[in-house]
C-alpha cells in the first residue's frame, strides 16, 4: 500500500509540475491510430508546441480532433463553407488560433461579406455568411488529405475544397523516402493509382479498446506521455548522449537523406513520386468537382526560393503550376503577398508561417475568393 500511495503520489507530483513548467519535448500524446489515414488527433485534447526560442503554443483540438473552434456538423443556410486540409501548414500549430491564415480568412470574408451581394453558395442561395474551417493535421501526405477529405467534404456541406500543397507532399507518397509503415500509400496503377492500405493488417489491433485505452491516458496525462515517449526511443536506441545529423535533420532514403527540394532525391524516384502525386489530385479533384463544390490549390513556398523566379527554382512549384494549368484547377500562390511583408521588414516564416505569415498567406486567399465569386456573380448577370 506504501508502495502503491508513493507511486501515485509520485506521478500526481510530476503531472502537476510537467503542467506548470514548460520542458522542450514534452507534450500531450494526442494522436491515435485511425483505419483510413493512419492517425488523427483526440477531440477535444490539449496540443503543445515550442520553438527553439522558448515560446510555447497550446491549442484545444474541437470535438472533430482538429485545433479549431467548434463548428456544427450542419450547415447554417446562407453560409459559404471553406474546408482547408494539408499538413502542419494546413494545421497551423506555430501560432496562436487568432493568427491562424483560416482564422484571418473567416473574419476578413465575413467584414466583406457586403461585397458579396449576389453572389451565392452551392445551393443557390445569396451569401449572408462565410465559414472557414480547419481540417489539417501534421504529417498529412496529399493521399491523406483526399482520404480525410473524403470523410468530411458531404457530411459538413463544403462549398470549397482547399489544399495547401507543400514542398514535402511527394516524399510522403513514397515508402522507402517516407519511412513509415503505419500510413497509406498511392501504388501506381495503369493511367490510376490503388491505395495501400496494408497497415491496417499490422496494426488492426490499436482499434481495440485496450489499445484505445492507453492512448486516451497518454492524451490527457503528460506524465504517462513522457514515460511512454522515453521508453519507446530507449528501446529505439538505447542509451544516446548525442544525437546524429541524419536523425536530427530528415528523411533518409535509398539515396541518403532526402529533402524538399526535387535535387536532393536519387534521379530514379523524381519522375514516379511526382506522377503519384499528380494522380493522387485528379482522383481528389474529380470527386470534389462531381459533387458541385470547387477544387482550390494553395502553393506554400519554401522560405529560400520566396525571392526567387519560379523557372530557376529547385522545387516541386513549377511541375505544380504546369499540372495545374494542364487540368484548369484553381491555383493560388502567395508569394507576392508574402514577399511584400517580408521586404516591408516583417518575418514571415520562422518553423513554418509566422502571424505575419499567415496573414499575408490569408490575404492572398481572401482576394481570389473575392475575385473569383464576383466574378462569377457577374457573369451570371451578363445577359
Amino acid at each position: 500500500m506504501l508502495l502503491g500511495g508513493a507511486l501515485v503520489a509520485a506521478l500526481l507530483i510530476g503531472e502537476i509540475f510537467l503542467r506548470l513548467v514548460p520542458i522542450p519535448g514534452i507534450s500531450f500524446h494526442a494522436f491515435y491510430y485511425d483505419s483510413v489515414t493512419g492517425g488523427r488527433n483526440y477531440p477535444n485534447a490539449t496540443l503543445m508546441y515550442r520553438n527553439a526560442r522558448g515560446e510555447e503554443v497550446r491549442r484545444r483540438t474541437n470535438s472533430w480532433g482538429f485545433p479549431d473552434v467548434e463548428h456544427e456538423l450542419e450547415r447554417v443556410p446562407n453560409t459559404l463553407r471553406i474546408g482547408f486540409f494539408g499538413d502542419s501548414y494546413a494545421e497551423a500549430m506555430q501560432v496562436q488560433l487568432e493568427d491562424t491564415y483560416f482564422r484571418v480568412v473567416d473574419r476578413e470574408l465575413n467584414a466583406r461579406i457586403d461585397e458579396l451581394q449576389g453572389a451565392a453558395n452551392r445551393h443557390g442561395e445569396p451569401i449572408h455568411r462565410v465559414e472557414a474551417i480547419c481540417f489539417g493535421m501534421s504529417g498529412r501526405s496529399t493521399l491523406q488529405s483526399w482520404l480525410e477529405c473524403g470523410q468530411w467534404m458531404d457530411r459538413t456541406d463544403l462549398d470549397y475544397v482547399v489544399y495547401l500543397f507543400v514542398e514535402n507532399d511527394p516524399i510522403d507518397h513514397v515508402r522507402v523516402l517516407k519511412g513509415s509503415d503505419i500510413v497509406p500509400y498511392p501504388i501506381l496503377s495503369a493511367d490510376t493509382f490503388t491505395v495501400d492500405r496494408s497497415f491496417h493488417e499490422r496494426y488492426g489491433y490499436k482499434d481495440k479498446w485496450p489499445h484505445r485505452a492507453v492512448q486516451y491516458l497518454k492524451a490527457n496525462s503528460l506524465v504517462v506521455s513522457t514515460i511512454e515517449g522515453r521508453l519507446k526511443l530507449l528501446k529505439e536506441y538505447g542509451i544516446k548522449r548525442k544525437v546524429t545529423e541524419a536523425e536530427r535533420t530528415g528523411a533518409v532514403g535509398a539515396g541518403g537523406r532526402v529533402g524538399m527540394a526535387p535535387s536532393t532525391w536519387p534521379d530514379s524516384l523524381v519522375a514516379p513520386g511526382w506522377e503519384l502525386t499528380e494522380r493522387v489530385l485528379e482522383r481528389w479533384v474529380r470527386d470534389v468537382e462531381k459533387s458541385g463544390r470547387q477544387f482550390v490549390v494553395i502553393r506554400v513556398p519554401r522560405e529560400e526560393v520566396l525571392l526567387v523566379p519560379l523557372a530557376g527554382q529547385d522545387s516541386w512549384s513549377p511541375r505544380l503550376h504546369a499540372y495545374c494549368a494542364r487540368a484548369g484547377v484553381a491555383l493560388i500562390d502567395p508569394t507576392l503577398y508574402l514577399a511584400e511583408r517580408q521586404r516591408a521588414g516583417h518575418e514571415v516564416y520562422y518553423d513554418h508561417f509566422t502571424p505575419q505569415g499567415h496573414h499575408a498567406f490569408a490575404e492572398a486567399f481572401v482576394s481570389f475568393v473575392m475575385a473569383a465569386e464576383c466574378d462569377h456573380h457577374s457573369r451570371e448577370e451578363a445577359p
